[in-house]
């Protein structure tokens, strides 16, 4: 008989579960030692670190609980701990990605501790640089079969991505699922920088709005309209897709946004002219910039807002969003108009 644990934990829907995993891992919040169980239509992830329960509970809305969980046979320990140097790695859908530069043979023992951890993985690529205007990764095969395509599943949506030909992080999950919440029905939204539709079909998922997605590579707007119609029982907002350079598409549409996400962290402030000529007197813009992690000085964002907008307008919210570097963080600055 499998012995069982008493544990703290949360009760979620599971179509979220991969999402707060997730979450909670960057908050030391994860009990890694025990296995989250179904419940119904709900998982429940056991917790640790209790002193922070009821941050946990006002600021996210979680159900705590008590219940008892099985033990891992084997307890995963943090990639750093047996190769060093390499601390954390990403799952896209059976596909785990190493962020590292560096020697092939540590790469490879990094990949079959990964593949031991998630039995799931199929294939393991080393990500060294990302490459071009249409930001595409350039990767090494360290372990499984050379596909790059694959299904990822965020918040009840099922994504086509291909890891070879766009840009893709599935950490962005619970971003997709805030900036959704706030979308509210009738609203004209554009989606900047879209890649394979992860704002967008997040936003259909939740409202009755109409979505534009933007992108220059051609392989993105393919995914995208494709994940579109893999979704559309579960959309009810429209969603509509087209290949195009964003920095140029205020002289191709001629129509008002009532909200604009530019999800372009390292060149989004050379698209902040498109953007405003494209918002209407009442929208919000969300701006996803790099941002020194002690000072976030909104200087320059602020100087091309008044150089640019024909509005009066407001920095609403500046939310820390996903490290970047040792002294960089992408941030989300929401400007309301």
């Amino acid at each position: 008989m499998t012995s069982k644990v008493s544990s703290k934990c949360i009760k979620i829907n599971k179509e979220l579960g991969n999402n707060v995993i997730d979450m909670l891992k960057q908050m030391n919040l994860l009990n890694q030692d025990l296995k989250p169980r179904k419940e119904g239509n709900y998982l429940l992830i056991p917790i640790i670190n209790e002193k922070s329960l009821d941050i946990v509970e006002k600021k996210f809305g979680f159900e705590i609980c008590d219940d008892f969980f099985e033990e891992y046979k084997f307890k995963s320990r943090k990639l750093n701990a047996v190769i060093e140097g390499i601390s954390s790695y990403l799952v896209i859908g059976n596909i785990g990605i190493i962020n590292y530069k560096g020697d092939l043979d540590i790469l490879k023992k990094a990949a079959s501790e990964i593949v031991r951890i998630n039995p799931k993985i199929e294939s393991v690529y080393a990500k060294i640089d990302t490459e071009g205007e249409l930001r595409v990764p350039k990767l090494i095969l360290l372990y499984g079969k050379d596909n790059t395509l694959t299904i990822h599943k965020e918040n009840g949506l099922v994504f086509n991505v291909d890891i070879g030909k766009v840009y893709f992080n599935p950490r962005l999950g619970g971003e997709h699922n805030r900036i959704a919440n706030m979308v509210k029905d009738g609203e004209f939204v554009l989606d900047m920088f879209t890649g394979v539709g992860g704002f967008t079909l997040n936003i259909a998922k939740k409202s009755r709005s109409r979505i534009l997605g933007v992108d220059l590579n051609p392989y993105a707007i393919s995914l995208a309209q494709m994940n579109a119609r893999i979704n559309k029982n579960i959309l009810k907002g429209d969603t509509f897709f087209i290949r195009s350079d964003s920095m140029k598409l205020d002289n191709i549409i001629k129509i008002k946004f009532d909200r604009i996400i530019m999800n372009h962290p390292t060149d989004s402030l050379s698209f902040l002219k498109t953007a405003c000529n494209l918002i209407n007197g009442k929208g919000n813009i969300h701006l996803y910039t790099l941002l020194d992690n002690r000072k976030q000085n909104l200087e320059k964002i602020l100087d091309k807002l008044k150089m640019y907008c024909k509005f009066n307008f407001e920095i609403y919210e500046l939310k820390r969003v996903l490290d970047y570097s040792p002294k960089q963080s992408i941030f989300e600055v929401n400007i309301k108009i």
